[in-house]
């Protein structure tokens, strides 16, 4: 049986939501220490970050350790037509809430695409091939499509689709590398 992504996707975020609360901090502590291990990592300056909402992976912990190491971290502000830019945001950074229910900086500066060096992709699923199950809006698509840096995402076990679960469509771009945790 085949299902559409609408259907794939709210089963995904309901198994997320129904994930117990000590074994998804434990697996999001531990991706995201196999995130700052990461050569893309290591080498970027400049890192797109989603402020992440109560179902998502916890970017919090990515975007401090970030701005402790001196990197600049710019994070997604939605524009009509569903398209997205990236602002920097500091301890001065003004938030207003989208419509979306998501925080976005008021003010700050934009940064063009060739200005990142990595984007920590968000999403509901990941195949291991690279393959991802976004939110349904299409803001990521459209802008990956202009980003030529690298991309990465964090896969819970939970998030880890099969291959071939959902077909991608022609504009679905597929990521550099989804980071999981490693079977036991």
């Amino acid at each position: 049986m085949t299902y559409s992504k609408k259907e794939l996707r709210q089963a995904y975020i309901a198994r997320l939501q129904q994930l117990d609360l000590n074994t998804r901090l434990s697996e999001e502590k531990r991706l995201v220490s196999m995130l700052f291990n990461q050569p893309e990592w290591m080498s970027a300056k400049t890192i797109g970050l989603t402020l992440s909402q109560s179902f998502e992976i916890d970017t919090a912990p990515i975007l401090l350790h970030a701005r402790h190491e001196g990197r600049t971290v710019v994070v997604p502000r939605t524009l009509p037509k569903r398209q997205m830019e990236f602002v920097e945001i500091n301890e001065e950074t003004n938030f207003d809430e989208s419509s979306f229910g998501i925080l976005e900086p008021h003010d700050g500066r934009v940064y063009a695409p060739d200005e990142i060096d990595l984007m920590v992709v968000p999403g509901v699923a990941f195949t291991k091939e690279g393959q991802r199950l976004g939110f349904g809006g299409g803001y990521y698509d459209r802008y990956l499509s202009k980003y030529h840096g690298k991309t990465i995402a964090l896969a819970l076990p939970t998030q880890l689709a099969d291959a071939g679960e959902w077909t991608p469509d022609e504009h679905d771009l597929a990521l550099d590398r989804v980071l999981t945790l490693p079977e036991c």
